[in-house]
């Protein structure tokens, strides 16, 4: 068994911050929405085109977007269909990222990090305030979800330990970054069981139980790192969503919740349908039930109903209450 010691250790705390800052609103003020990550979260917005409007919330491209799960995401639905007012998202997550890719290399060169999505992309765009998107520190949430690729391409080699807390530190000091920006109400989406995807599966239970072990630390980091954030900043209020939980919890029983009851097969994908279907709920014979009855639609990403449970899920606890 490899020593995940080193990464559990890396923060100290891990006691969730309650939002308790004169600058959370509460979810009904949220007007504007920042979001970082990866293709869990991506919606293949582009920044030099269209901006979010009331025409599209999201800017661009049309809704739901350039999804991996085939239909809205969490981004998706978070914006449309769970919004408490009118909801502006800019939203710069790109496929493959990790925190870093100097720390984890992604799939390819060209993936744009959290770093880069900071650096390159919100910070000149968007630091700003610009008329487009003039957002304000009282109304603005930023959410970051980042986890499964730098684990999932770190974790069988020899020094993940030593990479995946180094990665952790980096994604601390960049929500520093953001914070010195304005940014001041945050929510991070904490890693799925992924380790029961159909990926991890393939390779053995051995590669199971090591990225289940992981994904643990990991996870147990970015509370701690939540809650450094707004013991370090007064008026920083900071929320994690245990994604990993509500996975947990459809993967074991579909009907926990109601967006996810339709779900007939929760272990496996179909080769048919890995590449997404010309609509969210196609049939085909040889695949035995419709897509949207899959949990998952290839080898790593879920259909778009554990998407909107997550989003449901999101709101109420951003919210205190229950839809």
């Amino acid at each position: 068994m490899r020593n995940t010691t080193a990464l559990l250790a890396l923060l100290a705390g891990s006691a969730l911050a309650a939002p308790k800052s004169t600058c959370w609103p509460g979810w009904e003020g949220i007007s504007h929405m920042v979001v970082f990550g990866d293709s869990y979260t991506t919606t293949g917005f582009n920044d030099t085109l269209a901006q979010p409007s009331k025409a599209n919330p999201l800017g661009n491209p049309a809704y739901p977007g350039y999804t991996a799960t085939n239909g809205p995401n969490w981004v998706d639905f978070l914006t449309t269909t769970y919004n408490a007012t009118f909801l502006k998202t800019v939203n710069l997550a790109y496929g493959g990222a990790t925190v870093d890719s100097a720390l984890v290399r992604p799939y390819l060169p060209t993936v744009l990090s959290l770093k880069d999505q900071i650096y390159q992309e919100y910070i000149p765009n968007y630091s700003t305030h610009p008329k487009s998107f003039n957002w304000k520190k009282k109304n603005t949430l930023f959410a970051s979800f980042f986890g499964i690729n730098d684990i999932g391409n770190a974790y069988s080699n020899a020094n993940a330990s030593t990479v995946l807390a180094q990665d952790i530190a980096e994604y601390a000091s960049l929500m520093d970054v953001l914070y010195q920006s304005g940014a001041r109400n945050f929510l991070f989406l904490n890693v799925p069981p992924v380790n029961r995807s159909p990926l991890t599966v393939a390779q053995g239970h051995a590669s199971q139980r090591l990225e289940a072990e992981y994904i643990s630390a990991y996870n147990a980091n970015i509370t701690a790192m939540a809650a450094n954030l707004s013991s370090t900043y007064a008026d920083a209020t900071t929320f994690v969503f245990n994604t990993h939980r509500i996975f947990r919890q459809v993967l074991n029983d579909p009907c926990s919740h109601l967006e996810t009851c339709a779900y007939k097969n929760t272990t496996d994908y179909c080769v048919d349908y890995e590449n997404g279907t010309d609509s969210w709920y196609t049939f085909d014979a040889d695949c035995g039930v419709a897509v949207d009855e899959y949990f998952w639609l290839n080898s790593l990403h879920p259909t778009f109903r554990m998407m909107n449970a997550t989003a449901k899920a999101i709101v109420e606890e951003l919210s205190g209450s229950l839809w």
